[in-house]
């Protein structure tokens, strides 16, 4: 075990203990994926059967489950408070990410406000993005994107954004549903 699988522990130990947004050192993430990388690697020059690689099967399965309830925590937590203040620095992915909740949450709240006013929505613009927002309907294992980066793994109720393709496969599959904000179309 590393001082970067050390990281990863403490970090998820903080968030699991603490109601607010705990801080990461920045670059944790980056640093995060390049030891996942260079892990995964090495497990392909390994006999499957020897014990060095039963013992980094065991690291990798720990890093997932791990990065997967961090990462499920910290959305959690901007989810709940997208637009409030932050008082913990956050890394550019988790900004954008609260930023289009905090777009999402004022358009849905936008919306609630015209139905209680007796307003039908307006049905305006379809989104032009390359990205489309979805929750997971059940366990999804890692998938390569058509942006050529690799996505997941997924757990049941997870959120994440994809590219429009991958996304559109998965929902056509029953594996997950796409979450419109309330001013994009249904068609």
């Amino acid at each position: 075990m590393t001082g970067t699988y050390d990281e990863l522990v403490d970090a998820w130990k903080r968030e699991s203990h603490s109601a607010e947004l705990q801080p990461l050192r920045q670059g944790f993430f980056k640093e995060l994926s390049s030891y996942i990388r260079r892990l995964r690697e090495a497990q392909r020059n390994l006999d499957p059967k020897s014990l060095k690689a039963v013992v980094m099967d065991e690291e990798m399965s720990r890093i997932d489950q791990l990065l997967a309830q961090l990462l499920s925590r910290r959305l959690d937590k901007l989810w709940s408070q997208p637009r409030t203040v932050q008082t913990v620095e956050i890394e550019s992915v988790e900004r954008q990410a609260r930023e289009e909740l905090s777009r999402i949450l004022t358009g849905y709240e936008q919306m609630k406000q015209d139905l209680m006013q007796g307003h039908e929505p307006p049905r305006s613009r379809s989104s032009n993005g390359k990205l489309t927002l979805v929750r997971f309907e059940r366990d999804v294992p890692s998938i390569i994107g058509v942006d050529l980066k690799t996505h997941g793994p997924f757990r049941k109720e997870d959120v994440a954004t994809l590219p429009r393709e991958n996304a559109g496969s998965l929902v056509q599959q029953g594996a997950a549903v796409e979450i419109r904000a309330p001013d994009q179309d249904n068609g």
